[in-house]
């Protein structure tokens, strides 16, 4: 082990040491660019003294082997660039270890072997980024080769707050707190610091108006119900578990002892661990308490928002017979007196709806948006009541995230019998479906008489990788957090059988797989619902019987961001058949 360790030693002063040609033989790569927000005050034009405007501040993390002489931070969109030897613009960076590297302007030679992250800071966030832009980092290494990583950011300039009336203060508030349910995410668990702990988190939606200079310093989340009562809070030196506070770029603005400190006009999530299950009985009364750095405090109940669905999923809800009556037996938007049926559905996709049907799986009723066919017509309505069907039925809905709606039939007979099935159709083909949750069991069944061995298939019902607000698997074979967001696809497995394995691969042939070996491919996390399915040496073993959704989770090898690129996913099952399946974006 001696040995080893002196080797090692022995290999990284060579690469650093024997001459600026030894450079090229070594690179280093920028991994990621993050935008972590404008919290605090850390520098001021040209100087790292505070000014009282807070700063923007990013983290820029780079892999590989060599030396940095210089970075640049570029707002594409406005297209004004700060540097680390730029008195005018100064870019100030800082190590992991907290330490400025550029304190008197140019910054030090700085080595990085295997791999380091770096805060970029950038003087007046508002000034800086005042509309919604692009950035990119660059860093210029030892043999002046470059290396760049870019992230979109949200517009930092809030509008400015009205002066007050004499002696009146200004106004600072919590405009927003939203219920949104149970969550696919995993941030928070019953300690005080970040991290999964394999149980989906409660969710919450909060919007924060703060006046200049005002920021908010603690959050505590109380619920109750009769007898019971939990907390979280963001108070490192507390007993409560920690609410995780997320803002709408996926930054977690809590810092590593959990506390915070922000400020302007932000929407976020708050993500808690509701172990006890009490944010979701019926009654419960939940509240947020907002400490601000000026001793104040902001209180304010919470409300029943969307229901938080999986991405790429719907979720149906039978509400039964109500007091409305939208629709008849036929084609037509007419009363018959009959009070409609209603479900409840909540979206979350991106794309446009041009289809909708609703089937009762007991005596088969259907009801549709489709001009001409024999159903009977299916309204479809907003949470305000607002009819979204064109004259002849039909419908072209845009969504673009969590959408919920209020779908209105007319049931002639065996009303509230159901299972109600509702199918979303969309422009480019996808069809995603919902059974209402009442007697689920009974469409399970029958599905699972419908399908055999000769209808297995997998296939993919995302257009393309998208990053995850969650992490549950790293750049190697182990489950855990790594500290970078996962990127996720959902697929779609129908057949009858069992998958127990799945190989992810990009076009060079690498990627991810659940394959216990140490090949060099990296974990696919595979999650159905809530549920984390792989086992601890990352296989699995997936029931299919009918057709199942699943989200494949990964890390970002640096392809699955890119504009254009192309996966292949290999299925085995449990008798040695395999099924392929390809995606392009």
């Amino acid at each position: 082990m001696r040995r080893s360790i002196i080797l090692l030693t022995a290999v990284i002063a060579a690469i650093f040491s024997v001459c600026t040609a030894s450079y090229a033989d070594v690179t280093l790569k920028a991994e990621s660019l993050v935008f972590n927000g404008a919290n605090e005050d850390l520098m001021g034009a040209g100087t790292a003294a505070p000014d009282g405007k807070p700063d923007a501040v990013f983290t820029l993390t780079v892999t590989g082997a060599q030396a940095i002489r210089e970075i640049s931070l570029k707002n594409d969109t406005t297209g004004v660039v700060w540097s680390t030897s730029d008195t005018k613009n100064l870019l100030l960076v800082k190590n992991s270890k907290g330490e400025t590297l550029n304190k008197t302007g140019r910054m030090t030679i700085t080595p990085v072997i295997l791999a380091a992250q770096f805060t970029l800071i950038i003087n007046d966030a508002a000034g800086a980024i005042p509309k919604d832009s692009d950035f990119t980092a660059t860093a210029t290494l030892i043999d002046k080769a470059e290396t760049g990583a870019a992230t979109s950011v949200k517009a930092v300039g809030a509008a400015k707050a009205e002066e007050p009336k004499s002696g009146e203060s200004k106004k600072d508030e919590v405009s927003l707190f939203e219920s949104r349910g149970l969550s696919e995410q995993d941030f928070a668990g019953e300690k005080k610091s970040v991290g999964a702990n394999g149980r989906n988190d409660y969710r919450f939606d909060a919007h924060f108006k703060l006046s200049q200079g005002v920021q908010v310093k603690g959050i505590k989340i109380v619920a109750e119900n009769g007898a019971q009562r939990t907390e979280w809070d963001t108070v490192p030196s507390s007993k409560a578990p920690l609410a995780v506070v997320i803002d709408e770029s996926s930054n977690i603005l809590n810092k590593t002892d959990g506390s915070l400190s922000f400020g302007g006009d932000v929407r976020a999530m708050v993500f808690v661990d509701d172990k006890q299950g009490l944010l979701e009985k019926p009654k419960t009364a939940a509240k947020i308490m907002v400490t601000l750095s000026d001793g104040r405090m902001l209180e304010m109940k919470a409300t029943e928002g969307k229901k938080a669905v999986a991405a790429d999923s719907v979720e149906v809800e039978y509400k039964g017979a109500s007091k409305y009556d939208f629709v008849g037996q036929s084609k037509k938007f007419e009363s018959n007196m009959n009070p409609d049926s209603f479900v409840k559905v909540s979206v979350n996709a991106k794309g446009r709806i041009t289809g909708v049907r609703v089937a009762n799986l007991k005596n088969n009723q259907l009801w549709d948006t489709v001009p001409g066919s024999k159903s009977y017509l299916a309204v479809v309505l907003t949470p305000e009541g607002k009819r979204l069907n064109k004259a002849d039925g039909s419908v072209a809905i845009d969504i673009n995230g969590t959408e919920e709606f209020h779908i209105a039939f007319d049931e002639e007979k065996d009303q509230n019998t159901g299972p109600y099935k509702t199918t979303i159709v969309f422009d480019d083909g996808r069809l995603m479906e919902g059974v209402s949750a009442k007697t689920a069991s009974a469409a399970k069944d029958k599905n699972e008489s419908a399908v055999s061995k000769a209808d297995r298939s997998v296939v993919f019902v995302s257009t393309k990788p998208a990053s995850v607000a969650v992490d549950l698997v790293g750049k190697n074979k182990k489950k855990g957090a790594n500290g970078a967001k996962d990127m996720a696809l959902t697929v779609k497995a129908t057949g009858k059988g069992v998958i127990k394995a799945m190989v992810l691969a990009d076009s060079s042939g690498a990627g991810w797989d659940t394959l216990a070996s140490n090949n060099g491919r990296w974990l696919l996390g595979v999650r159905e619902g809530n549920k984390f399915l792989n086992a601890a040496n990352g296989t699995v073993k997936l029931s299919v019987n009918g057709t199942k959704s699943y989200q494949l989770l990964m890390q970002n090898n640096g392809k699955l961001s890119a504009k254009t690129g192309k996966l292949l996913l290999t299925v085995t099952w449990g008798d040695g058949e395999v099924t392929e399946t390809e995606l392009k974006w």
